[in-house]
């Protein structure tokens, strides 16, 4: 659902990094290793070359020059402010976010649309569904409460259990089949269907958020919420998981199919040239610091395919997704608590309770207030550690 590139957004960007900077968070970072990038990235000495069209290579290359090291560095062109360049703090200062834009994107639609976005789930005759997307509009109210108290101005990406998108999984059907007849041949209807669903989700979905945050909201800093799950053995039969951790996940790790689509390969060279990866590995470390501390969880892990570390601390990793590669500023993207883990379905049958409640032995908080609590708590730490 991307569009053709528009290759002359780097324009600002000539001359903006050294040739050094911009091959470490190419390794580094962004892409899962170099052969990934290089049939269409070719780093020479001054400049990198950029392949425009991956199925058309007569369309040319783009010139990207590097900064010499005896130049003074230019301002990096982004909508978004660093923390580093915003007023410092006063030393007994109670509001600590003073000045920050914070957009949160509640992961998912929920509501009726859960079971059709594949996040949903209920075991038992006598509990509640579990919808993804409920629980995370419902701890991004509470966490937009605690950051506006703090000082910062918040925006929702939705407020209701609704699409943010127009389209309807209808509206994409003969996109889906042209997308799948491409690939495959003649595709069944059945499979036309449930890809135009997909397209709504994921696609629409996402990419319309995107949209209006890019050109309208531009925040500084952008917090995705999610609740994981652990793979189902039987998808027909679900049963709980043993599994239950937790992880931060930063904009990276992208593989040669990604960096091979010219839109992608164009919005990842975006981030990577506004340096979102120093913003968003500091700050996740401190978050992981305080969640890990609330939620009482252990870490996930990735195999490096998919997910990369990139630094010491096993609770953030890079990955590349829609959310946070569209959104063209810093983005930490959360995934706590396997919702099909016995314990987290009991939190979330208990519901948003007062004080605390026992749980196998231990007292805790709600589940949403926890969650929004742990990343508050992280959040204050960096600000006012970095102003």
């Amino acid at each position: 659902m991307g569009g053709v590139p528009d290759w002359t957004l780097l324009d600002p960007y000539q001359r903006t990094i050294t040739r050094d900077e911009f091959v470490h968070l190419l390794d580094h970072c962004y892409a899962r290793k170099p052969e990934d990038y290089r049939p269409f990235l070719q780093v020479w000495p001054d400049r990198v070359r950029i392949l425009k069209q991956s199925n058309y290579p007569d369309a040319g290359y783009y010139d990207l020059y590097f900064l010499s090291d005896r130049r003074k560095p230019a301002d990096i062109p982004r909508y978004w402010k660093t923390p580093w360049e915003m007023p410092p703090l006063e030393p007994n200062e109670t509001q600590p976010l003073r000045g920050i834009h914070i957009a949160i994107d509640p992961g998912h639609i929920g509501g009726r649309w859960a079971n059709r976005e594949q996040r949903y789930y209920k075991i038992g005759e006598d509990t509640i569904p579990v919808q993804e997307g409920d629980l995370t509009l419902h701890t991004a109210e509470l966490l937009e409460k605690n950051l506006r108290a703090l000082g910062a101005t918040v925006t929702l990406t939705r407020t209701e259990l609704e699409p943010v998108t127009d389209l309807r999984p209808d509206d994409l059907l003969d996109e889906a089949r042209d997308w799948l007849t491409s690939r495959r041949g003649l595709p069944s209807d059945g499979l036309v269907q449930r890809t135009a669903e997909r397209f709504f989700y994921v696609g629409s979905e996402i990419r319309t958020r995107a949209d209006i945050l890019n050109t309208e909201t531009r925040p500084d800093l952008v917090l995705c919420l999610h609740y994981n799950a652990s793979p189902w053995r039987n998808p027909y039969r679900p049963s709980f998981q043993s599994p239950n951790h937790f992880h931060l996940l930063i904009n990276g790790c992208y593989s040669r199919g990604e960096i091979e689509e010219d839109d992608t390969r164009l919005e990842m060279l975006l981030r990577l040239l506004q340096r979102t990866y120093y913003y968003e590995l500091a700050l996740a470390h401190d978050i992981a610091r305080t969640m890990a501390d609330e939620t009482r969880l252990p870490p996930a892990s990735y195999d490096g395919n998919s997910g990369k570390s990139v630094s010491d601390n096993r609770y953030v990793w890079a990955r590349n997704l829609l959310a946070n590669r569209k959104f063209l500023c810093p983005v930490i993207f959360f995934e706590p608590y396997c919702m099909n883990h016995r314990e987290v379905h009991a939190r979330i049958q208990a519901g948003a309770y007062r004080g605390l409640k026992e749980f196998n032995g231990v007292y805790r908080k709600n589940i949403y207030q926890e969650y929004a609590d742990g990343a508050t708590a992280g959040i204050v730490n960096y600000f006012r550690r970095v102003r």
